[in-house]
């Protein structure tokens, strides 16, 4: 009778610890938009990548967006990497087009702005929009 009962608990142990590590998409702006930035500052351009407009322009930005962030020095990258994401603001300019306004720990006084779409049924990175007043 013990025995039963034991491997009934290991079992529902093994059970609820794997349905916990499953890791769900970000479905709402703030989570693409948390997700994207947090990718970033990881250096895993993979999973930022994932969540970018897919356009010819977003990817030519995006692409020398990364070749410039990774050059930086492991010191500088680890840093980034340890930062906290600070959402100033994020502005619906429409019900399809939302503007984040945002910061990290490490760099405070740096504001950055990100402009999610929604397209198909999921918010989307238009990196272009990053890029429009920089040049």
């Amino acid at each position: 009778m013990i025995t039963k009962l034991f491997y009934a608990v290991v079992i529902a142990v093994v059970l609820f610890s794997c349905h916990g590590n499953v890791k769900k998409d970000p479905v709402t702006d703030t989570d693409v938009a948390t997700t994207f930035i947090r990718a970033v500052l990881d250096n895993d351009f993979t999973t930022a990548e994932k969540y970018l407009l897919k356009d010819e322009t977003n990817q030519q930005y995006f692409q020398s967006f990364q070749h410039q962030y990774q050059s930086q020095s492991a010191d500088e990258l680890g840093k980034y990497k340890s930062a906290d994401i600070i959402i100033n603001e994020i502005k619906p300019e429409s019900d399809s087009v939302h503007l984040v306004d945002y910061t990290n720990t490490y760099k405070k006084s740096e504001k950055n702005n990100l402009k999610l779409v929604w397209v198909k049924g999921q918010w989307l990175i238009d990196f272009k929009y990053t890029f429009a007043d920089k040049q």
